[in-house]
């Protein structure tokens, strides 16, 4: 069963997940240089997700969630699991929309960095995913 205070406190842990999530993205993009059309543009997002999935584990584990056991195998690895699917997920949104902003809207990069769009919806996409999995996989009661 969800709970309203369940979803209020990862709705507020996502919003600091996302903020790492798409801060390290940008700054690891700006300052390599990465351009949209690259893979590299893959692998800095891998990255980026990482290091919010820590965070995430550790704060959704003892505050959404409150799962007081410790720790173990099947936890950790249904935890990498969730985030996986999330992390595809994820990076198919923020290409895709990269690739069709390319075609549809080649002028938008004068206006706003068509990866940081992508990275947005791709994040929201992937909060979807992480929710339902740390809810009925990772952490269920």
């Amino acid at each position: 069963m969800v709970n309203i205070r369940e979803i209020i406190i990862f709705g507020i842990i996502g919003v600091l997940n996302t903020s790492i999530d798409i801060g390290v993205f940008m700054f690891l993009k700006y300052i390599f240089n990465i351009d949209n059309q690259s893979l590299w543009i893959i692998v800095i997002n891998l990255i980026a997700i990482i290091i919010a999935i820590i965070f995430s584990y550790f704060a959704n584990k003892n505050l959404t969630f409150q799962h007081k056991k410790d720790s173990n195998v099947k936890e950790v690895g249904s935890f990498i699991i969730v985030n996986a699917f999330g992390f595809a997920v994820n990076t198919i949104i923020l290409t895709t929309v990269i690739y069709i902003l390319s075609i549809i809207a080649p002028d938008i990069k004068n206006l706003i960095d068509p990866a940081f769009i992508g990275k947005i919806l791709g994040t929201a996409g992937s909060m979807i995913v992480s929710f339902i999995g740390y809810k009925f996989f990772v952490f269920k009661k």
